[in-house]
């Protein structure tokens, strides 16, 4: 059945009923009160971040002189955090009411229409919600005082050592730091679903159920119907509940990475740029052994260094195979033998026991020569 998105209300009065259109109306209603005092929460907290006071906490004194003085601003920041712990207070009052009231809505209503109004609230109210939070950020650029802060570049912190040359921008770029983080385009929605379906399969322990339907289906091209496996109602629930919030995290997130990209203009500039120098294949991005900081280094001169390095037989020696395999076989074996002596526990021996084991992989990293110079230091992780 296909539900209108327009004229809701008379829809619902008409079709369900008064009580259900109340019921939708009052879950519009908290849904909206919850987002606003988010907002709230989030204009307080900055203005508290840059040292801010609003104008609903100025208040006139006997003294004109006195609003000069340190007790009064200490003063004013006192009811700027009692004014953000209250807020809190009310978020908490309005998340138990939309709770309340969505579970209302959900027993009245068949679940497509329930997934439908749920919808039809988040498309109707983001853009008062996105009104309210652009007239908070004129109000707060308003204030005197407020600076918006600039990102200090410290280009000191990336080392060429390359014959690449490189531009301010691709610089600026690098000193951020490998720990920078960019903002991806999209939001891979199919990875945030399929880790959302594993974790309900992980905790309804459906996988041990669909191994031998799916058994039996690869030998006869068939299923019986005594093996397939009907949920319960608390896991459909479960599933429910679990869709809901995937959605909504889903909404958040995309919102979240368009506010950001609106801030923060330099995050599609940084995508091309580490585009191209991830395409440049004649250079290696790294980290010096020790400190902060970004060196790219020609790949020949890395890939020379590390065989230098591996091929000193002092040090290295190549093996005929990979004892990793070996290894892991060996010390299951041994876990084995003493949960069977009961020296150990079943529960402790599945919890010990390695799987996929893959040998360390070795790489280098280089030391900040102060001459032409350049010193390789072996480092090795675990995937």
């Amino acid at each position: 059945m296909n539900f209108p998105v327009v004229n809701i209300d008379e829809f619902l009065d008409i079709n369900y009923g008064a009580d259900v259109l109340r019921t939708y109306r009052a879950v519009k209603k908290f849904y909206r009160r919850f987002h606003s005092i988010l907002l709230d929460i989030k204009f307080l907290k900055k203005c508290r971040y840059y040292n801010i006071i609003p104008k609903f906490l100025w208040f006139k004194t006997a003294n004109n002189d006195l609003t000069s003085s340190s007790v009064y601003k200490n003063c004013q920041r006192r009811f700027l955090n009692l004014q953000i712990d209250l807020k809190y207070r009310d978020l908490r009052k309005a998340n138990k009411e939309y709770d309340t009231s969505l579970d209302l809505l959900k027993s009245c209503t068949s679940d497509l229409l329930f997934e439908h109004l749920k919808e039809v609230i988040v498309y109707i109210s983001i853009w008062l919600l996105q009104k309210k939070e652009d007239n908070m950020n004129v109000k707060f650029q308003s204030y005197d005082g407020y600076v918006i802060p600039q990102n200090t570049v410290d280009r000191k912190v990336v080392k060429n050592l390359s014959s690449r040359v490189l531009s301010n921008d691709e610089t600026d770029c690098l000193a951020n730091g490998l720990d920078f983080g960019l903002l991806p385009r999209p939001v891979n929605d199919m990875n945030v679903i399929g880790n959302i379906e594993q974790f309900f399969h992980q905790i309804t322990n459906i996988y041990q159920h669909h191994k031998p339907l799916m058994s039996e289906l690869a030998d006869k091209n068939k299923a019986v119907a005594a093996d397939i496996r009907i949920l319960s109602a608390q896991e459909m629930t479960l599933a429910s509940d679990l869709h809901s919030t995937t959605d909504s995290f889903r909404f958040q997130a995309n919102r979240f990475r368009q506010q950001q990209y609106r801030i923060h203009t330099e995050q599609e500039q940084y995508h091309s740029i580490l585009k191209n120098l991830k395409q440049d294949k004649s250079i290696i991005v790294t980290r010096p052994d020790k400190g902060r900081g970004v060196v790219l280094m020609n790949k020949n001169d890395y890939l020379s260094k590390m065989y230098e390095i591996i091929n000193d037989s002092s040090k290295f020696k190549p093996l005929s195979d990979d004892p990793t395999i070996g290894r892991e076989q060996s010390l299951i074996t041994l876990l084995n033998r003493l949960s069977k002596e009961k020296s150990i526990t079943e529960q402790f021996s599945k919890m010990s026991s390695p799987k996929g084991a893959n040998p360390g992989r070795l790489y280098g990293l280089p030391k900040i020569p102060k001459k032409k110079k350049i010193f390789l230091y072996l480092q090795y992780f675990l995937p």
